[in-house]
């Protein structure tokens, strides 16, 4: 018995290539956007980066800048886009001193009253720098500085006992020292003046330098390093702290990824490094990456911020 055929359904030539075209279109309409899309989150994320080192380096540079002490000295060398300058990491208060002697004394860190009148980043050393406030003989503070020493020599107490900070001071207690909470004393050079009496405020500082500079990829950065001459080498190299900035351009200082301006107190701009009262900080950040946002043309994206910075010790 014959059975009829069925005709098979499909489509013709005409239909397939209408359907590759739209299937085509509709392809390259979701690649475009998710092109879009992704060009959007990388500037998006190349912003947010250039941004957040700019802030870094304003987070971290006027806690250094505030302690400087211009008229004792503190300024080392100053440039519109460096500055090396005495930076405290460590302060305490004279527990004991004989006067126009070679030893000073200090209370231990931890005290059972919860006083912080020893704080430091790292233990003092020897060949480490300090300064002393000296009260003088005048009863205003006119005549009042501090004087520069180095520790030639460190002694540790664990009890209440010479030379260290003893408890008839009444800054701490008998109890407070220990072999894990010492007191220490420390032997100057050169002699403390005969006017430092007890409870003057001492600061151990070391030298730290900013400053703008190429690094070996090219780029130009906030660069750091510190000195104390308690360590070898005395002075780190230089490291990256933010970045990238603008590079530096001859003659254009104001076009500098770092730019210092220093003022007196009448908010005149000085070069003299005692009269500093202010120091005014102006970042530019400068991206790695070119973007395209918002329809607009690609670019390098950039960022700057300003930072005014008053000395808390100018006087």
């Amino acid at each position: 018995m014959l059975t009829q055929a069925v005709p098979r359904r499909g489509l013709t030539l005409i239909e397939l290539m209408l359907s590759i075209v739209l299937l085509g279109l509709l392809g390259g309409l979701i690649i475009g956007f998710l092109l879009k899309q992704e060009r959007f989150y990388a500037g998006a994320s190349e912003m947010l980066l250039t941004r957040t080192q700019v802030r870094q380096a304003a987070v971290m540079m006027p806690s250094d800048l505030r302690g400087i002490s211009s008229a004792s000295g503190d300024i080392y060398a100053m440039t519109d886009t460096s500055i090396d300058f005495r930076s405290t990491f460590g302060s305490s208060y004279l527990c004991a001193s004989t006067r126009a002697s070679s030893q000073i004394s200090v209370p231990p860190v931890t005290l059972a009253k919860g006083s912080a009148l020893t704080v430091w980043s790292q233990v003092p050393a020897n060949n480490d720098s300090l300064a002393l406030y000296v009260d003088s003989t005048n009863t205003s503070s006119k005549d009042d500085s501090w004087s520069v020493h180095r520790i030639t020599a460190t002694s540790v107490a664990f009890s209440n006992a010479a030379p260290g900070c003893l408890s008839a001071t009444g800054m701490m207690k008998s109890t407070d020292v220990s072999a894990v909470n010492p007191s220490y004393a420390y032997t100057l050079s050169p002699t403390q003046s005969a006017t430092v009496s007890a409870g003057a405020a001492v600061r151990f500082f070391k030298k730290v330098h900013y400053s703008l500079y190429q690094a070996s990829d090219g780029l130009w950065y906030l660069g750091y390093y510190d000195c104390r001459t308690s360590r070898v080498p005395v002075c780190n190299a230089i490291q990256p702290i933010a970045g990238p900035l603008r590079p530096y351009v001859s003659g254009q200082p104001q076009l500098a990824g770092l730019r210092f301006t220093y003022f007196d107190t009448l908010g005149n701009v000085t070069a003299t490094k005692t009269a500093v009262s202010r120091i005014s900080v102006l970042l530019q950040a400068q991206g790695t990456k070119t973007i395209q946002l918002a329809g607009g043309s690609p670019t390098t994206f950039r960022d700057s911020l300003r930072i005014e910075v008053g000395l808390r010790n100018w006087k």
